[in-house]
């Protein structure tokens, strides 16, 4: 017969001898001084010195026998045959080897000694192996029954561990026949021990109970009687607590001990057996938490026979069990539900409700004895998956399990209702805790829902208005059935819950909809009347809000059908009523409070038994008896139970649960008329108590400082105001006529409540409110609208209302406030609203009649959606149309053109009467002056001389309504008449002999006899031009400025038609007009004139036209070429308000050359003499704010005159770019400000506070229009410079121009902007020669970074939800709705833009967004830059740019890199002009992000053949470009990891090419990544896995990069990326470039190489350069193998690779033999885990290679070094326990009998050698990784070794060594791990080391064996009575015992000890701590258990 494995293992196996005792005990030593930790009790002294008694009583009989000779070879035979159990290699042997030992025994029976007995024991031990033949265990049996025979009771009490050792375990495995002799053996040697036994208690039980585990086996009896010995012979309560403890530990003996209990455990019926059986509290706690164990095995016979025993032994009524520990033990019995079986639920109930079978009487018993305890369980279920705030794997499952018990609960109502009704509240609140945290909670709600869909409605509703109706408003009802202890939150939270659970759940149920549902409406509305004459109304706005909340959330779910009248009845239909009992139904006039309270028995409960009129007679003969019992013992539930959560028990509340009241629903007109009178009545006393306060404030209520309500109380008032208008609104909808009121003074109150919220509220919400639910009611005919709608007072005090919220400061409310005028147009009579608008329009108040038509002209740009508003406001349109024609004022004229944007036409007058009239010599004028500064602009030399404006001074009044109509009659006559009028004009001169030159002499100081003929056309021009000039004087001012404004309106406007409708103007006439006007502009700006600053810019902008064609010396050939090349100059797509300017200017030019010559001379001149001025209106008139009213009107004339001005780029038209841009970026800032702050501010405090933004601003001027605005200019201004040909700087050659005089916008001291001063001041010597296009060109990035910041302003606005019930908005509301449009509108503008840039200048338009990309993250030139850490916003805009593709983006950005790339082939004609601010590596960095977050799969696939090419070029001269490979090498990995994805990149040809180019690619990078180690070629030699270099990590290059961010100051126009590159961590050091290729390739390529290439050829060869080049050299290195960071993650990553084995397998393997592998950090023994669990899965045969390494035999060698044998010999072993580490669960079990063969001939050497320390490590790691039926054979040589061991320190006074001391400290630790895994396996053997029952705790006297660590204890204390280290270790240990529910620790987690003292704390402690851990049912904490081991492998092996 062949062996077995085990037994070949036991061949193998050579005995170990232990030292004799070398000398005698001594004397006792004096008595110690014992530290308050360490002083042991009497009883425990009384114990140890018993058993030293002992053994000294044993040394010496052993020291007498010495001298005998015969003993001597007694011994000397015993050896001899102890020794031949080497040659044993068939189990025959076996038997041969025993029958010798035994005779050796027998041959000398005159010695009551075993000699050798640890090796006799360990062999016997041996020869149990359960794989041996039962013939070789009867065998062993019989030497143990002739040893135990032998030494007698007392030695055998003392060597009790010994011989227990082996027989203990062998009962469960012994075979039938062979089981009596071994049960013999106990009975015979064991029982006579009675009390000595008391230490091996435990230990014994666990060994006999597998005898137990079959009932009808042949030795159950003999078993069980056994066991009733064992009890006799200690105390009960100390047997019962050690079946407790292995219930609780040993699952697989729960069902024996159950067997045993049920036949043997005596009934607990009160407190005296409570006493006698199990003791005190401590062992009472102590059998609950094992019950519990056991109701939560998985095991279906075992729970079933846990609720036997209860059921039959511990009868809840009896209440022998404390509180909190029943609490646990229904906790653990209620989730047998779960199961589902039927066998299990049967017992269950039984216990819970004890053995009647009556429902009544069950339920009585349910709440007289199990309804705390089941509560109280379930409640804590629901508190603890509602307080874990980990999400961890059974996360969701624990948090499902209390509703999956009420669920099957639900099926036993006798139960599942008493407990749902108490805590139905507290599974809400732990629903809606799981809500707001987010944490699976939609799975959570599905199985709340399953339950609450189980649940009756009644119930659920009852609960539901029981929390509102006692917390809402101050609980005015006191309930009398309250239950102590009911989680009833609240007043909100309250409301809060209701709401969640109406939103979280679908009630579907018809009853729900038809019953419950109005009646909660109805009550909640009454509720909300009542709250608002509570003294504390104001305090409980919150709730009130809330609660109106709920009552519109309620009505959404309720069905229209309610509102219908119907007699349905729908109460429950399972419950039989009386004959004589009948239906209750509510009528107007109750209370619904009262209603709803008695429907849900909440009145009823207060009444006492007697009284009760429902199910009083129902309860038997037997529910009394339950209660009157559970009356008698509710004193001593009082001092036991927790009365916090005491029952409610009465028979009343029972019969609730059983019986349902007859009650009738609330519906139709009923429904109706409640849910009305409770609102109205409400909306009348908060309209007239909070709303509009009264006129005598002392009756009112004082909610503020002064009487004056506080902002935050009127948001809240207005929020409730809205609610109530907008439930009432929602019922009114659906009454379909059944509404009626209560009474007429209902009516009338509501209806004047409404029309005084509409009157005098001040919040536009409740103006809002009020108006549309008057409206409403009117419509419906609910309110008389003769009498409220049709009074002019009335209608003319709400319009008032509604007519102040039009104002431009409220411009966000203007949509709403027209909506609100249009509904009360329609509910009022015809007309009276038109009427009222009328009379706001012709008011005598110039400013508010100003004001008034900017109203109008909101309302009716607001009314565009209305079809009739033409007809209802005819007479107000007709008044703004008046104010075209003449008689108007000039202020009037501007309202009237802003209204409409056109202008009117004129009639034909005669010219000389005019003449006449205006050369009045009445008239007097005086000449003046104004000096305008230059605040707004910079000067060359930086003095501010001011700009001289001359004007005239009208010196006394006139008829200046006479000069006005003159003037305004010509400009009638002229627009008429045309060209032909104005040709006699200029054709005819004047008379210098008729009157009108002397008129011409008085007035305009002309004397046509000195000068030249003049024309009437040039007169008519100096006439005009006076008037213009002139101004009233400052003491005559308020009499003329009117009247002076419009004779200046109308002269300008004839000037213009004289420049727009002459055919040919001279040039001393157009210089006339242009100097008089521009400088007139200049001072209308200053003066804050706006009415004719327009109509100046028309004559500005035609004398400029006429000028530019004089200056630049070109004639056009025709009309249509003028126009043709105006148009295309300014835009395509110019606007209205540009075209206005380009219609009907058509100058001539004479055809004569002088004429050409003096007149272009003389254009020049003038251009010179007034570009400064030009430049200076506009900044100023962009930049003053009291200008802003018509920053639309200049940007129009702006874009007008570009056409005009091509021959002043540089002085002209760059300044006035300037200008723009820094206006851009003012009112980006603003707009920034407002909608972050201000908007955020007013949704949290009042809705009425106004934007400071705007109420600062003029009239219309707001920053988000004036952004738009200044938007559109800068496009046109930009693609006009990009597209005229024409433009130049020839009117200013540089040698002929004063610098002094030219103006640049004023900036601020960072703006980007100011190089372009430079330019403007010829100091860029750069761009001198450029043209103007390529300045634009290469300045580009400066305005794309300027639009960036604006489109990130621009972002979406949160918060804006959609309400079904929303008929009214709020100011907040309807501000966001108009911003977000503003946002669309500006975000569409910007797309425009961008649109548009890049169709001119595509190149220029992407490397510009790269180059911005790049200045806003100076982090992402870093390669290892993390995602979050850029900011995607530049790559955005490109992506959304219309017309923009993926394509053109890469081929624009592949060009750019090969233009950038020396010696690169270029195929781009095109010159960049910003070639130095890009390199080739940013650009390639910016196609890799752009890849990487934008682009997709498709437009990719038709890339790939560019970038193909581009990347081939590059790869064929790779040593040329070092640098720029690791960023191709990244682009390529993202690109083809997109393709390989991608199922159109299927072509076999094109992947095989994509292949191939990306293996050359890692190649080259690898080949830069070796070169690190070549110093000859690279600046200084750097490690890739040298952690000490300051920049070898990524981290560190990272703070790199954030250095070059914080020098950054964003400037675009100073700054270039290639300078920002040469920071960069790998630019500026090689090396660091090589850690970061290296990191690369670990983190991103080699992962994907499977993908990215595919062939396991081509991989290794990629990996075989890798090893030869990087990892190859970094191993070889001497600097540690804690340093290889990099190198270590491209390894893992490899070894997930099996097939790359071959390529670092030898590379590997050389660092893991080396002597330093251990002396490395956690993390990188993490990675090397990886690695060797890989190394040892594929190449098996090197496992046993590493064991050869082992050997135990000295060297032979001459020079032999024993320490450094020791040394590799540890070395050696730590390897495998490493690897065994490394490897998975039962990985090496092939080669576990070779691993505890080499243990055992390690076990041999030397105790003194520090192998022994490696030894307990290995042990450690063993109990880990082998599962505990692998280990079977092997316990008795562990647990013989570990006895030695600690008795070496013990009876070895030189042990407390250093070395000797690390030895014991590794013993110690296998110990606390045996302890902490608590195993099947060592429980049995545990008592030999600790206690291991509730004497732990107890502390009482041993009269047995004393376990080691007890013994090891007292030598320690004798040895050393106080020490420090005690102390510090007791702080150390003291927090790690587990309470309930935490994991189990080991208690040793130092490295390292220097005395065993050092240990003293865990020696006393370590039986305490274990049972508390079995005490508190704590599980092995086994991640922390892997790490301490982690931890304990790593480190110098030396320093163990």
């Amino acid at each position: 017969m062949s062996l077995t494995i085990p037994q070949k293992l036991l061949s193998k196996m050579s005995i170990r001898h232990l030292s004799d005792l070398k000398e005698t005990v001594s004397s006792a030593p004096p008595s110690p001084t014992f530290s308050a930790v360490d002083s042991p009790s009497a009883e425990q002294e009384s114990s140890s010195v018993y058993a030293s008694k002992n053994r000294l009583e044993s040394v010496a009989k052993e020291q007498a026998f010495q001298n005998d000779p015969r003993f001597r070879k007694y011994v000397q035979l015993i050896e001899k045959n102890l020794q031949s159990f080497d040659a044993v290699n068939e189990w025959a042997d076996v038997i041969s080897f025993l029958g010798r030992l035994l005779k050796s025994f027998q041959a000398y029976p005159q010695f009551p000694i075993v000699p050798r007995k640890h090796t006799v024991a360990k062999r016997l031990a041996q020869c149990l192996n359960p794989g041996f033949p039962a013939g070789v265990h009867q065998k062993t049996l019989d030497v143990y029954a002739y040893l135990l025979e032998t030494i007698g009771p007392d030695q055998m009490a003392e060597d009790l561990t010994l011989w227990s050792m082996g027989l203990f375990p062998f009962v469960q495995y012994a075979a039938t026949h062979v089981k009596p002799q071994l049960l013999a053996i106990f009975e015979k040697h064991y029982f006579p021990l009675r009390g000595r036994l008391r230490p091996a208690m435990r230990g014994f039980i666990i060994a006999l109970l597998p005898a137990l585990e079959e009932e009808g086996s042949e030795s159950f009896d003999k078993v069980v009687s056994m066991i009733d010995y064992l009890s006799s012979t200690t105390d009960m309560p100390f047997f019962y607590s050690c079946i407790w403890l292995v219930m609780i530990s040993n699952s697989s003996l729960r069902l024996p001990a159950l067997n045993y209990l049920l036949r043997r455990l005596p009934k607990i019926i009160n407190d005296e057996d409570v006493c006698i059986v199990l003791g005190d509290a401590e062992n009472v706690r102590l059998m609950t938490r094992a019950f519990s164990a056991t109701l939560n095995d998985q095991q279906l016979l075992v729970q079933r026979s846990m609720l036997e025993l209860l059921v039959q032994n511990i009868s809840l009524k009896n209440r022998t069990i404390p509180h909190e520990d029943l609490v646990l033990l229904i906790r653990s019995a209620l989730a047998i539900v779960l199961r589902k079986d039927m066998s299990l639920n049967r017992r269950l109930y039984a216990w819970v409700l004890g053995p009647e079978t009556s429902s009544q009487t069950q339920l009585g018993y349910f709440y007289a004895f199990t309804e705390k305890a089941a509560t109280q369980a379930i409640r804590g279920l629901l508190s603890t998956s509602h307080d874990n705030q980990l999400i961890q794997s059974g996360f969701v499952a624990d948090t499902q399990k209390p509703y999956k018990i009420l669920i099957s609960l639900m099926d036993k109502w006798e139960i599942g209702q008493p407990i749902v009704d108490i805590v139905f509240i507290d599974a809400l609140l732990s629903l809606q805790g799981h809500g707001q945290r987010g944490i699976h909670s939609t799975e959570i709600l599905q199985t709340a829902n399953m339950w609450l869909e189980m649940v009756e409605p009644y119930l659920i509703w009852m609960k539901l208005f029981k929390i509102i109706d006692t917390s809402f408003p101050d609980a005015p009802f006191a309930l009398g059935n309250t239950t102590p202890g009911t989680n009833i939150p609240s007043d909100l939270e309250s409301m809060r819950l209701m709401r969640f659970t109406l939103k979280a759940f679908k009630f579907s149920d018809e009853e729900v909809w038809q019953m419950h549902l109005p009646l909660i409406i109805a009550a909640l509305t009454r509720k909300l009347q009542e709250s608002i004459s509570h003294p504390s109304f104001i305090d409980m706005l919150p709730q009130v809000k809330e609660c109106i909340g709920l009552v519109q959330l309620l009505l959404e779910q309720l069905p229209e059908s309610v509102f219908r009248d119907q007699s349905i009845d729908y109460s429950n239909p399972n419950i039989e009523k009386e004959n004589d009992q009948e239906q209750k139904n509510f009528v107007a006039g109750m209370n619904i409070l009262d209603y709803a309270r008695d429907f849900y028995g909440l009145r009823r409960r207060r009444h006492t038994r007697n009284s009760s009129s429902i199910g009083g007679n129902s309860l038997s003969f037997r529910f009394e008896e339950i209660v009157t019992e559970a009356g008698q013992s509710s004193d001593r539930e009082e001092e036991e139970g927790d009365m916090s959560v005491s029952s409610s028990f009465s028979p009343n509340s029972i019969a609730s649960l059983i019986t349902r009241p007859a009650f009738g629903s609330i519906r139709g007109s009923v429904l109706i008329h409640e849910l009305t009178n409770n609102l109205s009545q409400l909306l009348i006393d908060l309209v007239n108590g909070y709303i509009v306060l009264p006129e005598n404030l002392s009756t009112g209520v004082d909610v503020g400082k002064d009487g004056r309500s506080l902002t935050h109380i009127n948001s809240h008032l207005e929020r409730v105001l809205i609610g109530i208008c907008s439930i009432l609104t929602f019922v009114v909808k659906r009454t379909n006529g059944q509404f009626k009121w209560m009474n007429n003074s209902i009516q009338q109150e509501t209806g004047y409540a409404l029309l005084k919220c509409c009157r005098e509220s001040q919040g536009f919400g409740s103006v809002d409110a009020g108006l549309s639910t008057l409206c409403l009611f009117i419509k419906r005919s609910y309110l008389t609208g003769d009498t409220l709608m049709k009074s002019k007072q009335l209608l003319k005090s709400i319009m008032d209302k509604l007519w102040g919220f039009l104002v431009p400061s409220l411009h966000y409310l203007h949509r709403r406030t027209v909506d609100l005028i249009w509904l009360l147009t329609e509910t009022s009579s015809p007309h009276h609203i038109e009427t009222i608008i009328t009379h706001y329009l012709v008011t005598s108040n110039d400013e508010e009649r100003l004001v008034n038509f900017e109203k109008f002209g909101c309302f009716w740009e607001f009314s565009e959606n209305f079809s009739e508003a033409g007809l209802f406001f005819s007479r107000p349109v007709m008044l703004v149309l008046d104010l075209l024609k003449e008689g108007t004022s000039p202020i009037d004229k501007r309202a009237g053109e802003t209204w409409i944007r056109c202008h009117s036409k004129s009639y034909l007058r005669l010219l000389e009467p005019f003449l006449i009239r205006l050369l009045d010599n009445f008239i007097l004028f005086r000449p003046a002056e104004k000096i305008v500064p230059y605040q707004y602009q910079t000067l060359r030399d930086g003095q501010d001389h001011g700009a001289t404006v001359e004007y005239f001074i009208y010196m006394r009044p006139f008829d200046m309504d006479a000069i006005d109509y003159m003037i305004s009659t010509l400009n009638v006559l002229i627009g008429y008449s045309g060209t032909s009028v104005l040709k006699a004009f200029r054709q005819q001169s004047v008379d210098i002999t008729g009157s009108i030159s002397d008129h011409i002499k008085s007035f305009l100081g002309i004397s046509l006899k000195e000068s030249e003929p003049m024309s009437f056309l040039e007169l008519l021009v100096r006439i005009v031009l006076r008037y213009l000039e002139s101004e009233p004087s400052e003491a005559s001012s308020q009499t003329m400025l009117k009247s002076a404004r419009s004779i200046q309106l109308n002269a300008a406007k004839l000037i213009h038609l004289i420049l727009s409708k002459c055919d040919t103007v001279e040039m001393h006439i157009t210089r006339l007009i242009q100097e008089s006007v521009i400088k007139k502009v200049l001072f209308c700006i200053h003066t804050g004139n706006l009415e004719i600053q327009q109509k100046l810019m028309h004559i500005l902008h035609s004398s400029m036209a006429i000028t530019a064609v004089n200056a630049m010396g070109i004639k056009p050939t025709s009309a249509s070429d003028w126009t043709h090349r105006k148009r295309r100059s300014i835009d395509h797509a110019s606007t209205d308000m540009t075209a206005q300017y380009a219609t009907g200017i058509l100058p001539r030019i004479p055809n004569i050359g002088h004429t050409m010559t003096h007149t272009h001379s003389e254009a020049l001149s003038l251009v010179h003499l007034t570009s400064f001025l030009y430049v200076k209106c506009v900044i100023d008139a962009l930049v003053m704010e009291s200008n802003r009213p018509l920053l639309q009107q200049w940007m129009d004339f702006i874009l007008a005159t570009l056409p005009h001005l091509c021959g002043g780029f540089r002085h002209i038209i760059i300044p006035v770019l300037m200008c723009m841009c820094e206006q851009l970026r003012v009112c980006q800032k603003a707009v920034e400000s407002m909608v972050h702050s201000q908007l955020g501010q007013e949704r949290e405090g009042s809705n009425e506070k106004h934007d400071p933004l705007c109420e600062n601003s003029s009239v219309i001027g707001c920053p988000e229009t004036d952004l738009i605005v200044f938007l559109v200019g800068l496009e046109k201004v930009l693609m006009f410079c990009l597209t005229e040909r024409t433009l130049c700087d020839d009117w200013y050659p540089t040698e002929r121009t004063d610098l002094t005089m030219l103006l640049t916008p004023k900036l601020v001291e960072q703006s980007t902007l100011r190089l372009f001063s430079h330019i403007v001041y010829n100091e860029e010597v750069n761009r001198s020669g450029e043209k103007p296009h390529d300045i634009i060109l290469y300045y580009l990035p400066v305005f794309l970074h300027l639009l960036l910041d604006i489109w990130r302003t621009y972002r979406k606005i949160d918060g804006i939800e959609e309400d079904s019930l929303r008929f009214i908005f709020t100011s907040a509301d309807a501000q966001l709705q108009t911003f977000a449009l503003i946002t669309q509108n500006a975000k569409r503008r910007l797309e425009q833009i961008f649109q548009k840039l890049y169709k001119h200048c595509p190149v220029e338009f992407i490397e510009g967004f790269t180059e911005v990309f790049f200045m806003e993250n100076p982090i992402a030139l870093e390669y290892e830059a993390l995602a979050d850490q850029i900011d995607l916003m530049a790559v955005e805009i490109l992506a959304a740019t219309p017309t923009i593709s993926p394509q053109h983006i890469f081929s624009t950005l592949l060009d750019g890199i090969r233009q950038r790339t020396p010696g690169m082939q270029n195929n781009r004609r095109k010159t960049i002009l910003r070639l130095g601010k890009l390199t080739d590596t940013s650009l390639m960095r910016f196609a890799e992000i752009y890849c990487g977050s934008i682009i997709t799969a498709e437009p990719l696939a038709h890339l790939w053949p560019l970038i193909h090419a581009f990347a081939k070029d590059y790869l064929s001269q790779a040593s040329a470009y070092k640098t720029f490979l690791p960023g191709l090498l990244r682009f390529l990995t993202i690109v083809l990891d997109i393709l390989t994805r991608y199922q159109g990149f299927d072509d076999k040809k094109t992947r095989k090419d994509a292949q191939d180019l990306y293996q050359r690619c890692v190649d080259y990078c690898i080949l830069i990544a070796g070169r690190s180690f070549d110093q000859s070629l690279w600046l200084r030699r750097s490690n890739v896995h040298d952690d000490n270099d300051g920049f070898s990590s990524i981290s560190d290059a990272m703070s790199l990069s954030d250095t070059i961010a914080s020098d950054l100051s964003r400037n675009v126009s100073t700054s270039n990326v290639s300078e920002l590159e040469k920071k960069a961590s790998w630019k500026a050091r090689e090396d660091m470039m090589i850690i970061q290729v290296n990191a690369y390739l670990a983190t991103s390529v080699i992962p994907n190489l499977r993908l990215l290439i595919g062939d396991q050829d081509r991989i290794n060869s990629l990996l075989n350069n890798l090893v030869y080049y990087v990892i190859g050299p970094a191993m070889r290195t001497k600097t540690g193998f804690n340093k290889m960071a990099v190198v270590l993650d491209q390894i893992c990553e490899m070894a997930r690779m099996p097939f790359t084995y071959r390529s670092w397998r030898k590379e590997v393997w050389e660092v893991f033999i080396d002597n330093r592998f251990f002396c490395m950090s956690t993390s990188t023994s993490k990675k090397w885990r990886t690695i060797i669990q890989t190394v040892f899965s594929l190449e098996k045969e090197r496992f046993s290679e590493l064991m050869g390494r082992i050997t135990t035999t000295p060297s032979t060698a001459f020079f032999t070094n024993k320490d450094q044998e020791t040394l590799n010999r540890g070395l050696n072993l730590r390897r495998i326990s490493y690897v065994i580490f490394c490897g998975s669960s039962d990985q090496y079990v092939p080669q576990l009998p070779l691993l505890q063969e080499k243990i055992v001939e390690l076990l041999k050497l030397e105790h003194a050698e520090m192998i022994h320390v490696e030894i307990y490590l290995f042990l450690r790691v063993m109990l880990i990784r082998f599962s505990q039926k692998h280990l079977l054979n092997f316990w008795p040589v562990l647990i013989t070794e570990l006895m030695r061991l600690f008795d070496t320190f013990l009876y070895n006074t030189n042990s407390d060594r250093p070395d000797e001391a690390q030895i014991g400290f590794a013993g110690c630790k296998f110990l606390d791990l045996l302890c902490a895994l608590e195993t099947d396996a060592f429980q049995i053997y545990q008592w030999i080391f600790i206690r291991d029952t509730v004497e732990a705790v107890l502390k009482t006297s041993l009269h047995g064996p004393v376990p080691i660590m007890e013994r090891l204890c007292e030598k320690l204390v004798e040895g050393s009575p106080c020490t420090d280290n005690a102390s510090d270790t007791l702080e150390e240990f003291t927090s790690s015992v587990p309470s309930l529910g935490e994991l189990k620790r080991p208690m040793l987690t130092m490295h390292s000890v220097t005395s065993i003292r050092q240990l003293g704390f865990f020696i006393e402690h370590i039986g305490l701590y274990v049972y508390q851990s079995s005490f508190t049912l704590a599980k092995p904490d086994m991640p922390f258990i892997e790490s301490l081991l982690h931890n304990d492998l790593l480190g110098d092996i030396d320093s163990d």
